[in-house]
């Protein structure tokens, strides 16, 4: 309702657009966050939240340190011009190294598990990020909003988080299934 009112005030340029992307929005937020609920209710499921979140934040340094330092080939220029296939790896091995420690020490499996778990969880968080550079383009908009300045707006804080998920819970319902 409140987008409904605030486009009533810009008038009918680009009404349906804008109308569009929040429908979308507070839709597939809550569907993707919801991913996070059953993993919560394992014995151990503040680890599972823990070490998604941990493989999260290493895919997203990984890939930026690495790009910035060994980015030459462009991964997609016309939907995220900077994201390079070396950041793509840079993510892939941060987040598969650093989680192959912290699932093997939180969750007591083996740490090749950690390490695939990782590898997954950047593959979801770069397509997360894509997608939602996707939509911002398609848009006309560089960052989703001026929530968080310097950090290009809350979906661009939330995009890898949220493809992440239900990839850690479909990881952790077939290789660590609860008791």
């Amino acid at each position: 309702l409140a987008v409904f009112v605030w486009r009533l005030a810009d008038g009918p340029a680009n009404y349906q657009r804008d109308i569009g992307a929040s429908a979308l929005i507070m839709v597939y937020v809550p569907f993707l966050l919801g991913f996070a609920v059953p993993m919560t209710t394992a014995d151990d499921g503040q680890w599972r939240i823990l070490c998604t979140l941990a493989a999260v934040i290493l895919s997203d340094t990984g890939g930026f340190v690495s790009g910035v330092l060994f980015g030459k080939h462009p991964m997609a220029p016309t939907i995220s011009p900077k994201k390079s296939w070396e950041g793509f790896g840079g993510s892939i091995v941060w987040a598969a190294a650093g989680s192959a420690v912290l699932v093997w020490l939180t969750l007591d499996v083996a740490p090749w598990w950690g390490a695939v778990f990782g590898a997954v969880v950047a593959v979801a968080c770069v397509l997360g990020d894509l997608a939602e550079s996707l939509l911002k383009r398609d848009l006309g908009i560089k960052d989703m909003s001026n929530l968080l300045p310097g950090h290009g707006g809350l979906m661009d804080r939330l995009d890898s988080i949220l493809f992440a998920l239900p990839a850690a819970y479909l990881l952790f319902s077939i290789l660590a299934p609860t008791s």
